[in-house]
């Protein structure tokens, strides 16, 4: 899902536009307040940097920031209730579904999340989702728990991860090297290197945590 630049949670385009920053999980919410919502995130990033943004942001009434080790931390946040925010979740009103968190903030700018329930009311949702939200359906089936961190890779990581697996990188023997991935997406090994190692822990922190 892609939400245009003016939907956005301000927080959410900061990661986006913000180097060290992955992605900020949503954990578990509380919208029983009409005017307030109040959340907890996991956000994959330096904590100063997010620390000031949402210090200096006017619609958060109350914060508080935990670190988890030097790469993420907790955020606890409790903010007004935007308009975009609820007419998107009007979409899921009445409907017999449930959304599975983690909700997934990518620095991309998109965001993922998996919903439960009757075939007839997931695509309800999706044909009443507002129009100026971008859908894509990736995958469609029994829910079998816990996505094993795949929700917490960005696109870019997705596509060098499965380049990868395809080449042979994870194979014994090895087939593929680094830099054979990096020739066949031409780009740098570091960088091949790098994605791997975050889509790596994405999926290594969802199994085990």
């Amino acid at each position: 899902m892609r939400e245009p630049a003016e939907w956005r949670n301000p927080m959410h385009t900061f990661i986006a536009e913000t180097a060290g920053f992955e992605r900020a999980e949503l954990l578990i919410w509380n919208f029983s307040r009409e005017a307030l919502d109040v959340l907890l995130f996991r956000v994959v990033g330096p904590i100063e940097p997010y620390r000031e943004a949402i210090e200096a942001a006017q619609f958060v009434t109350e914060h508080d920031l935990t670190p988890i080790d030097d790469d993420s931390f907790y955020a606890y946040v409790e903010h007004e209730t935007r308009e975009m925010d609820r007419q998107l979740r009007d979409s899921f009103d009445g409907k017999h579904v449930v959304i599975v968190p983690p909700i997934v903030y990518h620095a991309d700018g998109t965001t993922r999340l998996r919903i439960v329930g009757r075939p007839e009311a997931l695509e309800s949702v999706v044909a009443e989702i507002p129009e100026a939200i971008d859908v894509t359906v990736e995958s469609i089936g029994e829910y079998r728990g816990p996505s094993g961190g795949a929700l917490d890779l960005t696109d870019r990581q997705r596509e060098v991860l499965r380049t990868a697996v395809e080449m042979g990188y994870y194979d014994v023997p090895r087939e593929a090297s680094v830099n054979d991935v990096a020739a066949r997406l031409e780009c740098a090994a570091s960088t091949v290197s790098d994605h791997l190692r975050k889509a790596e822990r994405a999926v290594m922190g969802g199994l085990f945590e």
